[in-house]
């Protein structure tokens, strides 16, 4: 046997032996190595997953394991939620503005990165299992392996086959090979799959830049490394947090071991891309017979006495400060016209663009060129909604706050449309919401004076909202926090809720989160925005990360602003622990990564969890209350 047949051998034992993510049935295949004999007698593998559709516009992902009792890898995961999901893939098949059905033959595809390419599938590739390359690519980064493999993926990704005026991408790797178990043998292959409308085939290729051995390091971990229950229900809540800006997901209110259309998926995701709602649904085989118990599942069968705080001097106060604030003026007006340029320029696909030094949202911007969010038809204005929703808690004696988020581009508007200056006040119907809610008997917490004065603040290093993400950091979420726990113990049933601050504890602590606002970019100019170092202050209770209880006295619920920190980056170091900390009240949080306007409808079905609370508090961004891709509908 020759030298190159001899190790070709053992690496495939290699990459046999530790590839333990995915089922297997007994096939027997011929495998050659490229011309090498002799012949390598193996298992055929199985596919990382299979897929059922169960009902319009659903789908039941069943990861693959070893057997039923065992648990998936975070590859396999990874694998299922990435490789032709409908959610992200909605609409892409179209043929776009400007584009035109490509014409190149076979061997003059525009690839330069590759050195092999071939329209059939390598044998290789029916054996091995693949990976997705994106999730992977944030770990090689993570864990300190920089992100040059990611930069020659996007590479691929960005190709435009001449054809740089179209904004969307002409084809995609669906799959990502690990050949070889060392760095002098190894090799990237990909499988590459072209648009439909493009007219081509899918084909696999070798890169030519070889794997390092701190990627192949990493990679056997990925690999290897199985979750829990716990462990999958948080990696999917983080992936529906990240996926959202882009697709508009969220998680669906399922419980572990339940019934969903037939089957009994862990977790179910919801996205919303295009105007219609899909379902996918993952299942394990474990987890469908073992569930979550949280450690207040009993709830307080019996109501306490509540008495709601129905002063309305503070209501009147907080008018007189917004009287006069954020007018119509010249000045906005202009700003108005340069953001409106800025956004008719973006082609339509692209919903992020960079602009001194930090990217920035287009339905961030887009709401602060409204004039009124009233004006909007029934289903998209707020402010019948929110009345609705306080008359429902008043019959129920809780108390109602509502704390409208402003975005990022309203508070730092002179960084996105230059030659704007800092002090102007662009976000007109922002403010004006909140004085019709407070003139409408809605207690309302305004937090812009507080970030700005947190924005005075800022260094080099420190800002007050992420600079590539639509949510803010911890300057931002500190000034916040204060206004908020002010407010919520100047309730006059404050004094006598058997508050108990102190008891929890506050650590100092760092993460690294890849801000939501990178994949909006078109893949080219992805690379230039590396994942931040973000500062957070986690809380603890008896040694552990805090987690408030069902039966907690405050509800703290709403869209993303209300998860960040508290159940993906870190944890327990969002709006709810930091509020449980400061004001000695458990605090549940309920969090609609999708949007803010769903969430209602969980607390009201939540009805037994409804009996110990005091305090609502509504916590979401001012986007949704403008052109909102989710109707704010009756309850």
């Amino acid at each position: 046997m020759k030298n190159g047949a001899i190790v070709y051998v053992f690496n495939l034992i290699w990459i046999l032996s530790f590839w333990g993510g995915c089922a297997s049935h007994s096939e027997t295949v011929m495998l050659h190595d490229l011309g090498v004999q002799p012949t390598v007698i193996v298992k055929k593998m199985g596919i990382p997953f299979s897929i059922d559709s169960v009902a319009k516009n659903s789908e039941l992902r069943h990861v693959s394991v070893w057997d039923s009792i065992d648990l998936p890898t975070l590859a396999a995961l990874d694998f299922a939620a990435y490789y032709q999901n409908p959610i992200r893939e909605a609409g892409k098949q179209e043929l776009p503005e400007n584009a035109k059905p490509l014409t190149a033959e076979f061997d003059t595809y525009p690839f330069p990165m590759f050195d092999s390419l071939v329209a059939e599938e390598p044998e290789f590739a029916q054996i091995l299992n693949p990976i997705a390359w994106e999730p992977f690519s944030k770990i090689l980064y993570a864990k300190g392996a920089g992100d040059s493999l990611a930069q020659v993926f996007r590479s691929v990704e960005s190709v435009k086959w001449g054809q740089s005026n179209v904004f969307a991408d002409f084809q995609k790797i669906e799959k990502l090979y690990l050949f070889g178990s060392n760095k002098q043998y190894g090799a990237w292959w990909v499988q590459v799959v072209p648009r439909k409308w493009t007219g081509k085939q899918a084909f696999w290729a070798r890169l030519k830049r070889k794997p390092s051995q701190a990627e192949i390091d990493i990679f056997k971990r990925y690999t290897s490394q199985r979750l829990n229950l716990e462990m999958a229900q948080d990696w999917i809540k983080t992936l529906a947090a990240y996926w959202y800006p882009t697709f508009n997901t969220d998680m669906e209110v399922h419980e572990v071991g339940k019934e969903w259309n037939g089957a009994k998926p862990f977790a179910v995701m919801r996205g919303n891309p295009m105007g219609t709602p899909i379902w996918v649904a993952f299942d394990i085989p474990q987890f469908r017979k073992v569930a979550l118990k949280p450690a207040d599942t009993a709830v307080a069968e019996k109501e306490f006495t509540r008495a709601l705080d129905t002063n309305s001097a503070w209501r009147t106060q907080e008018l007189e400060k917004l009287q006069g604030v954020c007018p119509e003026t010249p000045e906005t007006e202009a700003f108005k016209a340069k953001l409106s340029h800025v956004l008719d320029s973006l082609p339509a696909g692209q919903n992020a663009w960079s602009a001194n030094g930090m990217l920035w949202f287009r339905r961030d911007a887009n709401s602060l060129l409204a004039k009124d969010f009233t004006a909007q038809d029934s289903l998209h204005n707020p402010l019948p909604r929110l009345l609705e929703l306080k008359a429902y808690l008043d019959s129920l004696g809780i108390q109602f706050l509502v704390v409208p988020m402003p975005t990022k581009e309203a508070l730092y508007a002179d960084k996105m449309i230059s030659g704007t200056a800092d002090t102007l006040c662009v976000d007109i119907a922002g403010r004006d919401i909140i004085r019709k809610l407070l003139a409408a008997g809605v207690d309302v917490l305004d937090v812009f004076p507080a970030l700005q004065a947190a924005r005075a603040s800022d260094d080099a290093e420190h800002f007050s909202f992420q600079k590539f993400d639509t949510h803010w950091a911890a300057p931002g979420l500190l000034a916040t926090m204060e206004q908020l726990a002010m407010k919520v113990t100047t309730y006059a049933w404050y004094e006598n809720s058997g508050a108990v601050p102190g008891t929890l504890e506050m650590r100092d602590t760092t993460i690294l989160r890849e801000g939501d606002l990178i994949q909006q970019l078109p893949q080219a100019e992805q690379g230039a925005f590396a994942p931040e170092t973000l500062d957070v202050k986690k809380i603890y209770k008896n040694g552990k990360p805090y987690v408030g209880g069902k039966n907690a006295p405050i509800l703290l619920m709403g869209d993303s602003f209300t998860g960040v920190f508290e159940s993906v980056d870190g944890k327990s170091g969002g709006p709810g622990s930091l509020l449980a900390f400061a004001t000695g009240l458990d605090v549940q949080v309920v969090t609609s990564w999708g949007g803010g306007p769903l969430v209602r409808h969980r607390m009201v079905k939540d009805k037994k969890s409804l009996k110990t609370k005091r305090l609502v508090i509504y916590m979401m961004t001012l986007r949704d209350f403008w052109q909102s891709p989710l109707e704010w509908d009756v309850l």
